[in-house]
């Protein structure tokens, strides 16, 4: 069973990246990407040591999206994308379909509950952060389209299939984003180890945007001055050792909490 060549294919399609870095690899993360049907992936390669009753489904889906595929030994697949962890299968990716962030915020659910990232360096972070957010049910995701992580197969791997789900908007404008948010009655929060007011003293029910900083500098002197709430997340210590996706997640269970719980 063979699709269509690769170099072929290769050739037409802009890439995630340049060539190992645009590979995304794992099962889950790859099922998880078909099943979503946003972000369909150029290519697949799938090896021939994959069992039947696996390989079967992937090439059914692939087959139903118009995604072409090839059957080659393991040791290609390995050699592909430079990595022995991809269970047999990896998918060539196309650079990640942001949204417009007026439509994110227009569709939004009510109470909408949306997170602004500052920055974020950290593909890991970055993918966990995503991974909060869908969990939580985060209705948009708003990232600058400069000095921001972008969205690459690790970020896609460690949100565990989140960004597949998510709506990320991308804007050259934080800042402007934060007043379009303002004029559509969102509150903007964002944490500081200095603010008087704990996250769970918050009334986290009515209409908000979290805003997480950069994991060296935090959240800009600019964007800081846009939030009309600054919140501390109390703790047992004075140890001050929670990253960004540490903060994220409690700081969006809580807001969760109290929405479950209205």
């Amino acid at each position: 069973m063979v699709g269509q060549r690769r170099k072929k294919q290769r050739s037409k399609k802009a890439m995630m990246g340049n060539h190992q870095n645009s590979w995304l690899r794992g099962r889950n993360a790859i099922v998880e990407t078909l099943e979503a049907g946003r972000w369909l992936p150029n290519e697949l390669v799938l090896s021939d040591q994959l069992a039947e009753e696996i390989r079967k489904p992937i090439v059914d889906a692939a087959s139903v999206l118009q995604v072409p595929f090839e059957i080659v030994p393991q040791e290609r697949v390995t050699q592909l994308c430079g990595a022995r962890d991809h269970q047999g299968i990896i998918a060539r990716m196309p650079p990640y379909p942001y949204l417009d962030v007026e439509s994110v915020i227009e569709h939004a659910d009510d109470p909408p509950l949306f997170l602004i990232l500052d920055s974020l360096q950290d593909p890991f972070n970055f993918g966990s952060v995503c991974r909060s957010a869908g969990v939580f049910g985060v209705s948009g995701v708003f990232v600058a389209d400069a000095g921001q992580a972008e969205v690459t197969s690790q970020v896609a791997r460690s949100s565990a299939g989140a960004i597949n789900r998510l709506k990320i908007a991308r804007t050259q404008s934080l800042i402007d984003t934060a007043d379009l948010l303002k004029e559509a009655g969102v509150r903007t929060v964002a944490t500081s180890p200095h603010a008087e007011r704990r996250i769970d003293e918050l009334d986290c029910t009515q209409p908000l945007a979290v805003v997480i900083g950069n994991e060296g500098a935090g959240v800009s002197e600019e964007l800081l001055a846009r939030c009309d709430e600054l919140v501390t997340i109390p703790q047992a210590t004075g140890f001050e050792s929670l990253n960004a996706a540490v903060s994220t997640g409690i700081v969006l269970y809580e807001i969760h909490r109290q929405r479950t719980a209205r």
